[in-house]
């Protein structure tokens, strides 16, 4: 039986990558940006930092392959005897009804089967990260899709690119709205964020018509990076649940997976 000082979890983003362990009960997380150098040493050494330098089992869940490959070279440079487990579609005990299961992200799979188990379907599922996504998981417990939609960086940036006049703006600090905006910057980052929170509800709703259900029996989940930026600003009910795709892959740890 693995302990928990064995395990480690990493979930490989387009911005950034988040490795995680067991501490005393508890998840450590630690992001890292893919623009910081050196990112992958600091990635295969956090669990070293917190458990010592044991060997470990490492869990990986990517959507890009380039920083994959980086990742699993500094293992194999820094814990030569430490194994590795990528994360296919194939590992999750979860039904789909997408077209091509192996096409779909697998971070939104992994979202879809924790979400699954910790709250009662039917589930809404919105990941804020360089994209957002808003999947759906029916009554039936089905992974049966989503939305995706530009985040908060890629909206700005596209502005920012096509137009001769709108500044390029960044979300690394608290966002203060007026509506209307009162000049330009302020214009562009409440047009985003309000769009994007007005998208969000209208999608909920819409989930809840096609299913003939109503919004407020949907339980909805919001995750990821740009989650509280967005959050004061739905009008859907939800629940904040950081790190989703480091705990279903401990989950999936925890089920037995070889």
């Amino acid at each position: 039986m693995k302990r928990d000082s064995d395990l480690a979890v990493v979930d490989i983003g387009n911005t950034s990558v988040k490795v995680a362990t067991w501490h005393q009960l508890e998840l450590k997380v630690r992001s890292v940006g893919h623009q910081q150098i050196n990112w992958e040493s600091e990635v295969t050494q956090f669990p070293t930092q917190i458990h010592g330098d044991t060997p470990k089992n490492w869990c990986i869940a990517s959507v890009n392959e380039k920083r994959a490959a980086m990742l699993e070279e500094s293992i194999r440079n820094h814990h030569p005897s430490d194994s590795i487990r990528w994360i296919t579609h194939r590992d999750i005990p979860m039904e789909s009804s997408v077209d091509a299961p192996d096409k779909l992200g697998v971070d939104r799979f992994l979202s879809g089967f924790i979400a699954a188990r910790l709250y009662k379907p039917p589930i809404v599922i919105i990941s804020f990260g360089t994209a957002v996504t808003i999947d759906w998981v029916g009554a039936d417990g089905v992974f049966a899709g989503g939305m995706i939609l530009p985040g908060l960086q890629l909206q700005s940036d596209s502005l920012s690119l096509r137009t001769e006049a709108l500044p390029q703006l960044q979300w690394d600090r608290p966002v203060k709205l007026s509506v209307p905006g009162k000049n330009t910057q302020s214009a562009i980052r409440g047009g985003i964020v309000l769009g994007l929170a007005s998208a969000i509800d209208g999608f909920v709703s819409r989930y809840a018509e096609q299913n003939g259900i109503p919004s407020e029996s949907i339980q909805t989940i919001v995750t990821g990076g740009d989650a509280e930026t967005i959050m004061p600003h739905l009008r859907t009910r939800h629940e904040f649940a950081p790190n989703l795709v480091c705990h279903a892959l401990m989950t999936l740890l925890s089920l037995g997976l070889e």
